[in-house]
This record gives C-alpha cells, sequence and structure tokens, in this order.
C-alpha cells in the first residue's frame, strides 16, 4: 500500500481487511423450574484455534484515500489463525500498480500480521503489528515497511464508534516516522443494510524534499463514506467514496467510488 504524489515516493499501508467477529460462548439453559432434572442443554464453546479465509474483489484498491492500483481493479485474499479468540496472526494479498509514483516493476502486495484483542470495559481493543511486503520492488525503491497499531471500537446499539491509531519507524523514502490517526463509526440499518464513514489523518515527517535540499513534512487528510450490504452469512458487498484533502498532489489523490465484493468463511 503505497502513497504516491508530485513531491516525494514514498509508501503507506495498514489492514485491507476488518476483524473477523468470531462466535461468543452461548449461555446454558436451565432445565424447568418445576422439574427434578439435573441435566442442561448447553452450546459447545468454539475450539481454542480457528481459522477463517477471505477473498473477494474491488474496482479499485484504496488506501487512507489513496488509490493503489491506479484506478484499476484488484482482486485479494487472506487467511487468519485465531487463538481462544484474542490472539491472533495472518496474511493479506492484493496486486497493486505504483506506476504514478515511478514503480513499475512493484505488482503484488503481502501483508503479515499479528496481535492481541481483548475486550476491557465493553471497549474491543485491537493491539498488533503489521509488515507490508511486496514482491519485485525495484533495488533502489524500499516500499516494504511496518507498522504498529491500537484499535478500539464500542457498540451503543446499532451504533458503533472507533478510532484507530498507527506508527511506523521505517516508513518508505526519506520519511522513516509516519503516522495515522482515524475516527470511525457505523450504523446497522437492519441485519442486511449498514452505513459507515471515517476521517483519517496521515502524518509523514521530512516526506518532501525541498529547492534547498531540505526537508519538510507531507501531511493530508482523508475521509470515505459508504453503505453494505450483506447476501448472506458468507458474502457481502460495499459501495463507498473516498477522497483527501490533496487534490493538487496528483490524480491517486483524488475523489472516487469504489464497488467491492468479499467473501469470508
Amino acid at each position: 500500500m503505497k502513497v504516491s504524489s508530485m513531491f516525494v515516493l514514498a509508501a503507506v499501508a495498514a489492514v485491507g481487511f476488518d476483524a473477523s467477529v468470531f462466535a461468543q460462548d452461548a449461555t446454558p439453559i436451565a432445565p424447568p423450574a418445576d422439574t427434578t432434572a439435573t441435566s442442561t442443554q448447553a452450546t459447545p464453546p468454539p475450539p481454542d484455534w480457528q481459522l477463517s479465509y477471505n477473498f473477494g474483489a474491488q474496482s479499485d484498491y484504496m488506501f487512507r484515500g489513496i488509490s493503489q492500483t491506479d484506478g484499476r481493479p484488484s482482486g485479494f485474499a487472506g487467511a487468519d489463525l485465531i487463538y481462544k479468540n484474542q490472539f491472533y496472526v495472518g496474511t493479506w494479498t492484493s496486486n497493486v500498480n505504483f506506476t504514478p509514483s515511478g514503480d513499475a516493476s512493484t505488482k503484488e502486495e503481502v501483508d503479515l500480521y499479528g496481535g492481541w484483542r481483548p475486550t476491557i470495559a465493553n471497549i474491543n481493543f485491537d493491539l498488533g503489528y503489521i509488515y507490508y511486503g511486496y514482491i519485485d520492488q525495484p533495488s533502489n525503491i524500499r516500499e516494504a515497511y511496518s507498522e504498529v497499531y491500537l484499535k478500539g471500537t464500542h457498540a451503543f446499539g446499532a451504533l458503533t464508534l472507533g478510532g484507530s491509531a498507527y506508527y511506523s519507524p521505517n516508513f518508505p523514502g526519506t520519511t522513516k516516522q509516519a503516522a495515522y490517526y482515524e475516527a470511525n463509526a457505523s450504523y446497522a440499518i437492519n441485519p442486511t443494510w449498514a452505513i459507515s464513514g471515517a476521517l483519517g489523518r496521515q502524518f509523514e515527517s521530512n516526506a518532501i524534499v525541498t529547492p534547498n535540499g531540505g526537508s519538510a513534512d507531507f501531511n493530508y487528510s482523508t475521509w470515505n463514506a459508504g453503505v453494505a450490504y450483506t447476501i448472506n452469512d458468507h458474502m457481502s458487498l460495499d459501495v463507498r467514496y473516498w477522497d483527501t484533502d490533496q487534490l493538487s498532489a496528483g490524480d491517486p489523490y483524488h475523489g472516487r467510488l469504489v464497488a467491492s465484493i468479499k467473501a469470508t468463511f
């Protein structure tokens, strides 16, 4: 996942998929009060280890408001191994096209990640690490880098509010250090339809090389809003509009409407 601009060759990334929702332990069904039965019925707890995977396609691979496929479609796939509904490791991949930033070689992104998802005071947290790798990246352009992240969400009935923070100590290009902060919200209209949106801010230190040979920061804001439709227990559709406040930085920063379909098992 990469940010391209007319000022600097740089790359950014984030987890291109949502955290999985896992089965919860069911409450045992008590026997009728007017009987002497001693047995109860209970739903078996989920296994300690669970494997989930996903795949899909989208009309454009967007990340933090920036096209990662030069406005072209992408196909993606991922898998997650979860232990006790909290600890996880996983991988995710998608085709990419960084030609607008001068990299015509890199064609595939492969991410590796792991973390911990505890629930504290009714807030669902996600603390983790992710490595963004790229196949056939040029020898003179370092695309690969890593981030640590912290996310949190809390549900208020049908409304869910969330926030996240990412930090990279080895961001590509001259940046080295970068951070991203986001606030998001979703509302379940019914079991089939939901609307959601997010507002984020990307910070990249020393990302721009000035005419006198110095450097300057490159920061921008991004937002998205869309609607999702659940086809069945495994498949969903999403139509979303993305935009940034850096339209002068080139076409990848311009607003666009993106449609996607995703299957999860």
